[in-house]
Parts: structure tokens; C-alpha cells; sequence
């Protein structure tokens, strides 16, 4: 692994102590820069030197990790957040296709964050500003979602997902008129807890659908949904309960 650079921002210094001991012991081509224990003092390093990784904790006493990358001017390491709630924040993560680590930190997990980062080396912008934007604007139909195929991060408004396909551990995004897809490598379940709050359901094992893009419910042929781009959706016989609640 080529030598990396990195900053730790944590409010606890236990945490930073810890963490930056597992990187001695387990990651030690990765160079520590410095550490602080709240944004103020890491937004003031970070605007004037350049490194690879930030090791930001979430939430910290009186502010968040959001509230240091609203005050960088340009930002252009890897972000891997460290944190100790497995449900705050992972959303918004995982919508920006960021790396986390769970607190108390697993070495093996640790390494693999590090080696993922190597692969690129530098974090998109747009990915930052859509992390932001996933944090910042709640409930808006014109979140972005990055979906990462094996050429590219496609950066896709969530409303313009029609639906999506299960194929094994990958998943095929269907969008707009339907002849834009995508396929990542990443299985559907996960994406069925991301969505839903959009107003996505699983209608079938295979399939995930956007209900805002429903044209009508076909009871023919076991019952299928007809997508406003012209698709054909297999409904099961277990979760035609859900199209009833609709």
C-alpha cells in the first residue's frame, strides 16, 4: 500500500488515542497528521493542509461531523466516519457511498476501509456536496442517491427511479423511461431500507418499485403493476397486502 496521510477529529481523546494506536499497530504506511477534538480547530488544519483520509466521529459534544464539512472550502480527502451509533447518520453514509467504522473499532474493518481508500485516493466533490445534501434536506424528493457501477459513481435523483431488480448480490436501477439502468454491485434489501422512506416497496422478491411512478394494477395473470414507463411489475401472492394498504 502507498503511503497515506490522515486526520483524526473525535471529541473524545480516549477515541482518538485508540484509534490512532490501531493505526500504528495494524495500518502503519498510514501517516498520522494531526487531531482534533472539535471542528473548529480541524477545520482550521484542514483548509490549510492537504491529507488523504478524515477519521471524523459523527456526533460530538455540542455539534456534529456535518457541521466540519460545512466549513471546509474544498475538500478533497476520503471520509470514513467513526462512530458509536449504528443507526445515526448510517443513512445519509451509505446514500453518499462514504465508508464507517463502528465504535470500538475492529482492526480487520479498519484495514479494509484503509485499502478501499487506496484504490482512489481522492473523494469526488460532488460526493461530498451529496452527503450534504442527503444531511442537510430531509424528505426531499430531489435527493440525489450515488450508484456506483463498475465504471463510474452515476449520481441519480431519487424520483427518477422507476424501479429496481434483484439479480443475486447485484442490483439493476431502472430510470426514467426505463432504457437508463444501472447495475451495482450491492444486493436490494439494502436498497429496499434506503428508499423506502421515498415511497419505495418490495412487491416481490425480485423487485423493488417507486410507488409515485405506479399507473395501474393489472389483476390478470396472477397480478402485475404497470409503471408509468411502460414496465411490467410481478406482484407475489405473499405481498399483494401492501398494494391493499396503498
Amino acid at each position: 500500500m502507498n503511503a497515506l496521510t490522515c486526520f483524526i477529529t473525535d471529541d473524545e481523546p480516549a477515541a482518538i488515542e485508540s484509534l490512532s494506536r490501531l493505526i500504528e499497530l495494524y495500518c502503519p504506511s498510514l501517516h498520522i497528521k494531526g487531531y482534533a477534538t472539535n471542528t473548529a480547530d480541524a477545520a482550521a488544519f484542514l483548509n490549510k493542509e492537504d491529507v488523504d483520509i478524515l477519521f471524523l466521529d459523527i456526533q460530538m459534544q455540542g455539534e456534529t461531523g456535518f457541521d466540519l464539512l460545512k466549513q471546509l472550502k474544498e475538500p478533497g480527502f476520503h471520509l470514513i466516519f467513526v462512530t458509536a451509533f449504528d443507526e445515526f447518520g448510517i443513512t445519509a453514509i451509505k446514500f453518499s457511498a462514504t465508508d464507517y467504522l463502528l465504535k470500538p473499532v475492529d482492526p480487520q474493518e479498519l484495514i479494509g476501509a484503509i485499502h478501499k481508500v487506496a484504490t482512489r485516493r481522492r473523494i469526488q466533490q460532488k460526493q461530498m456536496q451529496l452527503l450534504l445534501q442527503t444531511h442537510m434536506l430531509p424528505g426531499s424528493q430531489q435527493k440525489r442517491i450515488a450508484l456506483a457501477d463498475q465504471s463510474e459513481i452515476k449520481y441519480v435523483l431519487i424520483s427518477d427511479i422507476v424501479c429496481c431488480e434483484a439479480d443475486n448480490s447485484y442490483t439493476t436501477f431502472y430510470i426514467g423511461d426505463g432504457k437508463q439502468t444501472v447495475m451495482v454491485s450491492k444486493p436490494i434489501a439494502e436498497y429496499e431500507m434506503l428508499l423506502q422512506p421515498y415511497g419505495f416497496i418490495r412487491v416481490h422478491q425480485s423487485w423493488l418499485v417507486n410507488t409515485h411512478k405506479l399507473e395501474s394494477y393489472k389483476r390478470e395473470d396472477g397480478g402485475f403493476l404497470r409503471m408509468q414507463n411502460g414496465m411490467n411489475i410481478p406482484v407475489s401472492r405473499q405481498r399483494k397486502h401492501l398494494l391493499k394498504a396503498l
